[in-house]
């Protein structure tokens, strides 16, 4: 494998082998895989080849932030056979975020993720571009966990580099271990749902909107407000309602590292996996699901819209209708109308709750700037 090589003479070449991309090749493996067709290392060859540098962030940031000038570059040395935007993540563009460049390009892609079953069954083993969506933790075609790190050491994969400049990309680079080894990880029988709730999301994808009631919603603005829900299932512990569901023990026994934004990186893929199920399943039976969940954990307008950037009108809707934004003080009421109210959703059967009274006396019981939580 060549390494550490300096012909500058090589910029103004064309590459002399342009393999084919594979179904769903995402672009850091097509250019891995070209590197090792012309023996060279990923590094030595970007930086011959195309006079990049910055070897690591070429390799692995390039599936999103790409700029057009070097993929006009790569695509004139492959003699216009490869659609290099074709293997980008920007394909997303529209579906999962409106704008992955301007909106957080990294909210919904994650490090490289892979099925060892995939690398052993292929011919020429890839990396896959879903393998990188966050809503992506299981294999749809062998009903497995994907592995998010080496299985030997733990460490991330990084496919641009080489263990000890010996072991080609379907190695780990830190410890050399051969990623097709790794076990099969079954999804156990009770969770299996996340796999179907992990295909509906998908769906979603590959249609550009879901159908919640009688509204069609785009894609990119239903998964807007996960976000926000992750939030409250993760951090404020609104559990009511989804506790019942097979898939809370994955998150609620889930492990929350240190991130703040997006919230739903705290967790590993197996407990996210979970998560995006369990938020899927809130707006199932729309809008039935959603205020079962509203109600029950006593979630008002200001819960469930702040922190929102750009709040989605269909959402918004949804939850005014639930449990409805007033101004703070634009109606107040006596304790004994209080009372009264409380005694009526006790007849029929509802909690007294902030966000049932909000909704019967058009007070908000939720808001810190008004005296109304000192009537319950």
């Amino acid at each position: 494998m060549i390494k550490k090589i300096n012909f500058p003479e090589l910029q103004n070449e064309k590459f002399t082998i342009i393999p084919l991309p594979f179904e769903d090749e995402i672009l850091s493996s097509w250019i891995v895989r070209t590197a090792y067709a012309h023996k060279t290392h990923p590094h030595t060859f970007t930086n011959q080849y195309l006079n990049y540098r910055p070897h690591a962030f070429f390799l692995t940031e390039s599936d999103i932030t790409l700029d057009e000038d070097m993929i006009k570059t790569i695509e004139e040395k492959s003699y216009h056979k490869i659609d290099i935007h074709s293997l980008m993540l920007k394909t997303y563009s529209g579906y999962i975020q409106e704008n992955i460049y301007e909106n957080n390009p990294t909210t919904f892609f994650t490090h490289q993720k892979y099925c060892p079953v995939c690398l052993r069954e292929d011919k020429v083993p890839y990396f896959r571009k879903k393998w990188r969506v966050v809503f992506y933790n299981i294999c749809h075609k062998h009903q497995c966990r994907l592995y998010e790190h080496c299985p030997e050491c733990k460490t991330k994969l990084d496919i641009s580099k080489m263990y000890e400049n010996k072991l080609p990309y379907t190695h780990c680079h830190h410890c050399g271990f051969k990623l097709q080894r790794g076990r099969r990880l079954p999804i156990h029988k009770k969770h299996i749902l996340s796999l179907e709730y992990q295909n509906k999301i998908f769906q979603t994808i590959e249609d550009g909107y879901i159908q919640l009631g009688e509204t069609p919603v785009y894609s990119f603005l239903f998964f807007e407000v996960f976000s926000k829900l992750s939030k409250l299932i993760l951090l404020n512990s609104k559990h009511r309602f989804i506790d019942k569901h097979s898939l809370f023990s994955l998150v609620k026994n889930a492990e929350q590292h240190k991130i703040n934004h997006p919230i739903f990186k705290k967790i590993d893929a197996k407990a996210q996996s979970a998560l995006f199920g369990l938020i899927m399943y809130i707006f199932e039976d729309f809008s039935h699901n959603l205020e079962a969940y509203i109600l029950v954990n006593d979630l008002t307008y200001h819960d469930l819209t702040t922190k929102v950037q750009d709040i989605p009108f269909w959402y918004e809707t949804a939850v005014n209708e639930i449990t409805p934004r007033y101004l703070p003080h634009s109606v107040t009421v006596t304790k004994e109308e209080v009372e009264h109210a409380g005694q009526y959703l006790k007849s029929t059967g509802k909690e007294i709750n902030k966000a049932n009274l909000t909704k019967l006396l058009g007070c908000n019981f939720g808001s810190n700037d008004n005296k109304l939580k000192t009537l319950l």
